[in-house]
This record gives structure tokens, sequence and C-alpha cells, in this order.
């Protein structure tokens, strides 16, 4: 086993081999942030790329991949077993932080150490003494795809400092997958990136940039009750004396401190599961001052929606600094608020939509492509006492594939934070529920997914709802095992 700095240096000396570069990453923010930074670490050495974003890592694809060099990002630990059997002729290089599967046929040990001379694994979460080494510390605290991939992008320079201005992927990347900055390895990426003038940091409300109405308007992470509701928008505005039309960067530090005192005011007046933490409307905001799009919530939020409308090349183009992708992106975000806002909303004023079971909630979603952010809306500020699990069963049927139901588990860090090192895991939970009923799943802790097949969606919740209850430490599960079972005909759906 090779540690984590070695398997970096081991991937810079497999790229410095090749002309050209196959680049495959996940479709999310993080994924597309991995990927632009690859993608620009390797124009600097005059490599050529062809990069290409997907959902997932399917079987036919990995054995479509025919590049001497493979670059997968934010994903491949998962498949690790199908990538070393189909490509083990290829250079491949894996920048990933998902843990291994529980339940994979093979050891994640064995796997490792069976890996061909000509792969190299950059994972940090592969279990302690399987990977980087018995007693190594070499990644401090939770880091992202995009983290890693910087890291490495700083080795692949040609005078060993450089790629310090792609500090401001990185950081996107990390906020969108929700990580700490001010700790670990994500500080120093954050420190290094100030220091050369490549980040800024400022105080302020963490909405992004922009008309002050639209941001309040679309604003669901932070949530604001105010959210889809023009009418209701206007009037607050107007009783703050503050006109809407105004850009949010506009504002005296007064009119900020008036409006930012009204917005908590507000949430906690709300009939929300969970008002708004001071720490999630205010605080630093980042201002990446290299990239085309400058501020860092901002960027994370264009590029997500790029990747979540099958548009990842534009959301590429943001992070190779194409000025021309900003008004294509832009709008796309605004489609993507107008989806959650659309579910958001329907979920406040119907009856019965989110369902309550001993250990879980759970819901059906109507909108494509919003279901993992929805879920974790739901689960952070409105329903927050369990964990949450939205069912998106308005997926895609593919010609010779079958029909599947995404599904996204969210739970409020609030929860994860108070149990113990035992409680509750979704990742854990979704994987075995979905293997259970001929699917798959994984993930983090706090945030897991799963895709399973259509028409097994009942007996999954039931499975799912067992789970985390023995996690929970929830008691008489045996006793009460036949009721619960019988929910599987008795789920009600939207």
């Amino acid at each position: 086993m090779i540690s984590v700095q070695k398997a970096m240096e081991k991937a810079v000396e497999l790229i410095k081999r090749h002309d050209h570069a196959r680049i495959v990453s996940h479709y999310d923010a993080d994924g597309i942030t991995s990927a632009g930074i690859i993608c620009n670490a390797l124009l600097r050495r005059e490599i050529q790329f062809h990069t290409t974003i997907v959902s997932k890592l399917e079987d036919s694809f990995i054995q479509g991949l025919k590049d001497p060099l493979i670059i997968i990002c934010d994903m491949g630990t998962a498949q690790l077993d199908l990538i070393s059997a189909h490509l083990n002729e290829k250079d491949v290089i894996i920048i990933d932080h998902h843990t291994p599967p529980l339940t994979s046929p093979t050891p994640i040990n064995e796997l490792v150490s069976s890996l061909p001379d000509s792969f190299a694994l950059i994972n940090p979460y592969i279990p302690e003494g399987e990977h980087t080494g018995k007693g190594e510390k070499e990644i401090e605290g939770d880091i992202c795809a995009a983290g890693l991939s910087y890291l490495v992008a700083r080795r692949l320079s040609s005078d060993g400092g450089g790629n310090i201005d792609l500090a401001g992927l990185a950081v996107a990347g990390t906020l969108g997958d929700k990580l700490r900055m001010d700790t670990g390895t994500n500080k120093m990426i954050l420190d290094e990136g100030i220091k050369e003038g490549v980040i800024s940091v400022e105080k302020g409300l963490k909405l992004g940039d922009g008309k002050i109405r639209d941001l309040i308007l679309f604003s669901t992470d932070p949530y604001i009750p105010l959210v889809g509701k023009v009418e209701w928008v206007d009037a607050f505005l107007k009783k703050l004396d503050i006109e809407g039309d105004r850009n949010i960067s506009d504002l005296e530090e007064e009119e900020e401190r008036r409006l930012t005192a009204a917005l908590l005011s507000l949430s906690l007046e709300s009939n929300a599961g969970a008002a708004i933490n001071r720490d999630a409307l205010v605080g630093n905001t980042y201002i990446l001052n290299a990239e085309v799009v400058r501020k860092g919530i901002d960027l994370m939020r264009m590029v997500d929606a790029c990747g979540r409308f099958g548009k990842a090349g534009v959301g590429i183009g943001l992070c190779l600094r194409d000025g021309k992708m900003i008004e294509e992106a832009a709008s796309l975000y605004i489609q993507f608020q107008s989806k959650l806002v659309s579910e958001l909303n329907r979920i406040e004023s119907g009856e019965g939509i989110i369902k309550e079971l001993p250990a879980i909630f759970y819901f059906y979603v109507q909108e494509r492509g919003v279901t993992g952010i929805l879920d974790g809306i739901v689960a952070e500020y409105l329903y927050t006492a369990k964990p949450v699990i939205a069912l998106n069963m308005k997926t895609r049927e593919e010609e010779g594939a079958r029909v599947e139901t995404k599904i996204s588990a969210r739970c409020s860090k609030k929860l994860i934070a108070e149990g113990k090192e035992d409680g509750i895991d979704l990742a854990k939970a979704m994987e075995k529920a979905s293997k259970e009923v001929g699917g798959f799943g994984g993930g983090h802790p706090v945030a897991a997914g799963a895709s399973i097949p259509s028409g097994s969606e009942d007996k999954f919740i039931v499975i799912l709802n067992r789970l985390i209850g023995e996690q929970k430490g929830i008691k008489n599960y045996s006793h009460s095992r036949n009721k619960l079972q019988l929910i599987n005909h008795e789920i009600p759906r939207d």
C-alpha cells in the first residue's frame, strides 16, 4: 500500500508520460470543479484532454474507455473492481473522497493490493492501514474531490509551485459538498489562496450576488420562508424600506444589518421545522479573484446547475474561465432554483406529502434533477428530527436499461453531531437497503444516494426504516416488524 502523498506523486508521473488524457468526473459541483482543475493543469502542460461528465460509472461505460491515460474524479472507489478488471492495461488515476462500499464481493484491502502498477488511487478515506499506512495523517479533516484534485495540480505544475490560482475552484467544490473551510487541509488550501491573492474573504450575507428581491425569492439554502412568494417578498422589503431591484452589494452596512436581523426574525416566526442558524445566513463569503464568476457560492451554484441540466460543458467552460458561459450558466441556475421553489411550495402547502415512519421521513419528488438538493433543504431546515428520504420515479428510461428510481437520503448535521460513533450512518443504511432490493447505494453518513429497480420502492422504504431505526437504537423492532411490513402494501404516494 502506498500513502496518499505518494499516490499523488505517482499520478503526476503517470500524467507526464502522455500527451492526451481522458477525464471522467461526476456531474455535481464538486465533480465538475475537480475536472476543471485537472483540465487547467493539463492545458498548462500542453496535454490535450477529452472530458466526460457522468452521473454514475456503469460497466459498459468503463469498458468503452480506450484512452491510454484515464483520470477519474469524484468517483471510482465503489467501482474499483470493474475499473481494475477492464482497464488493467491503461494508466488510470482515481481521485475520490468516497468511502469504499461495505458489501463489495472482494474486500477493499485485497482490491487495493491487487491494483496494477499503472494505477494511482488517491483516496484518504480508504480505511487506515489499507492505503495511507497506520498512523499517517496526510489529509486533515474532510476533503472533497476538488481539494484532492488541487493538490495533484499543485504537484503537476512545471516549477512545482504553480497552479495556486486554481485554489478558487477547490473552494467552490468544497462549498458544493458543504464541508468546513476553516479546518485541516481545506484551511491550508484556503490560506494558500489568500496569501497569493487568489481568494479574498469577506463577512456578510451568504445569499450570493444579484438583486435583493431575486436572492430572497430563490433562497433555498439558507432557506428563507418567503421563497417563491413574490408579493410577500415585496411587502417584506417595503416594510424595511429597501428597494428590491438594488444589488445586494450596494447595501450600506446599516441596511445589511437591518435586512439580516429581519430575515432571522422571520425565520424564528415561521412554521419551518428549524429556524435559520445565523451562521448559515451570515458569515464568511469567498471571493475568487481569478475566476470569471467571483463569488464562490455563485460559481458553485452555476456549475452545479449546469451538471444537473446535462450542460456540464458550460460548467467546465466556467472553470476554464470562459466568460461567454456566464449568461447560460446563470440562466440554468435560475431554472434549477425555479424547480426547487416549485417543490418546496408543494411540500409546504400539501397535506401529507411528507410521510413519517418511526425512524425516517420520506416523500416522492415530482421534478427531475433536484432530488438530492431538495432533500438536503428539507432535512436541514424543515423536517430535522429524523433522516429524510426523497424518492424520484421520474427517471428517463434508456433503451435496453431497466427503469430505476433514484433515492436521496439526507440528515440534519445536528443528528450526526449529537450521535455516538455508532450512530446514524446513511451511507451504510442506503447501501444495505438498496442491495436487498437489487439496487446499489452509498455515499456519506450525512448524505447518501441509491438507485433501485422500479417497483421496489415500498420494500426499500420498510427495510431502510428498520436499518436506521436499529442505528438509532429504537427498540422492539423484532415484535413490530410484521406491522412494519404491512406498510409494504399501504405506503401512499403523491
